[in-house]
């Protein structure tokens, strides 16, 4: 029997071997377990037009005949509801499995172009719970299951993350992150004040400290870094600091959390109910509640043997590499639809299980 034919709609503005999740699919497809055809319709639309783009998803379609559409965040294309279902008579109706990998709520609205796959998702994954999980199921109509966000493994290869001593590091703490907080302006993102605390509260602290992002002043501030940068980033200081948007969604971070496990040093991030599978302090990760707690960990951690933080960063770095990348998060949400190899049980079952807690 042939292997399954796995069309891949990719939300980035251009398709490379290192776009998120294409890695997973390359090792499976070597497997052969399935077949991989990856799309980026949104590079397709700033090369060639909305019709244009369109027309080559269609001729991809009709060529590969899916049996499964894997759609990835699909913000930066707008499909309409019409164009949607067209696509799939052209499929012959594949089962739809959708990912949604961005956080949404307050005045950040879902885009039309996602509305339009929810309604005709066969299944749906989210990596935040709360009310984003109810807005998605009151759109999609049907359960939504929770997936968390993963390390991209191609994006961050094993050489790059290796990590070496931080006793010569040239920073004790960095954090790498945006600021939105402007003077007499509602941050448009919850969470954007806390996340400006934290910096404010590190910058205070007698320590090497830098903030990699854009908007950040003083001192600290040390400017964007290139997505691809972040690991060296990382590399460069004793131990990570980080504190995502969107505080009150259960289960909730960004990507940026395994990178900086990925990384080999000791990150301090935000702690938020149904995070409990996560590993804790002994690996290497410290999640607190406030950003008053967080300066008091890292104060801590900053007496700390660097022998003992090292340690506990490999640990994190060992753990996020063989468990919480994106192979094992395509293997979740695709393996009750087709045989593909199971996720490790720690932490897939408790993933599985997972439920939002009353905390």
């Amino acid at each position: 029997m042939s292997a399954p034919v796995v069309l891949h709609l990719n939300n980035e503005g251009k398709l490379t071997p290192r776009s998120r999740f294409t890695g997973a699919f390359r090792r499976l497809q070597a497997g052969g377990f399935l077949v991989h055809v990856p799309k980026a319709p949104r590079a397709e639309l700033i090369r060639g037009g909305r019709h244009a783009a369109l027309a080559a998803l269609e001729d991809g379609i009709l060529q590969y005949r899916p049996d499964v559409i894997f759609v990835q965040s699909p913000h930066g294309f707008p499909f309409s509801y019409e164009d949607v279902t067209r696509l799939l008579r052209l499929a012959g109706s594949p089962l739809v499995v959708y990912q949604e990998g961005d956080a949404w709520g307050r005045n950040k609205r879902l885009p039309l172009s996602s509305r339009s796959w929810l309604r005709v998702a066969d299944a749906v994954f989210s990596v935040a719970g709360g009310a984003q999980l109810a807005m998605l199921r009151s759109i999609a109509r049907k359960q939504v299951r929770y997936v968390p966000h993963t390390l991209p493994l191609d994006c961050f290869p094993e050489q790059d993350c290796s990590a070496p001593p931080g006793e010569r590091a040239a920073f004790d703490v960095v954090t790498i992150g945006n600021s939105v907080v402007r003077a007499r302006i509602v941050p448009r993102l919850p969470g954007a004040g806390d996340r400006a605390r934290v910096v404010r509260g590190l910058g205070r602290l007698d320590c090497r400290f830098g903030a990699f992002g854009l908007g950040w002043h003083g001192p600290y501030a040390r400017g964007p870094v290139p997505f691809e940068r972040q690991i060296a980033v990382l590399h460069s200081a004793r131990m990570s600091v980080g504190w995502d948007h969107y505080g009150k969604y259960p289960g909730y971070f960004s990507d940026r959390l395994p990178i900086c496990g990925a990384a080999g040093r000791v990150h301090v991030g935000q702690y938020r109910p149904g995070m409990g599978w996560l590993p804790g302090a002994p690996d290497g990760l410290h999640l607190v509640r406030t950003p008053r707690d967080v300066v008091e960990r890292v104060k801590t951690l900053l007496h700390s043997e660097q022998r003992e933080l090292d340690s506990a960063g490999e640990r994190l770095r060992r753990w996020m590499r063989s468990r919480l990348t994106d192979l094992q998060s395509v293997q979740f949400m695709l393996g009750q639809f087709m045989p593909l190899p199971t996720p490790p049980a720690d932490p897939w079952q408790q993933i599985a299980a997972w439920e939002e807690s009353p905390e």
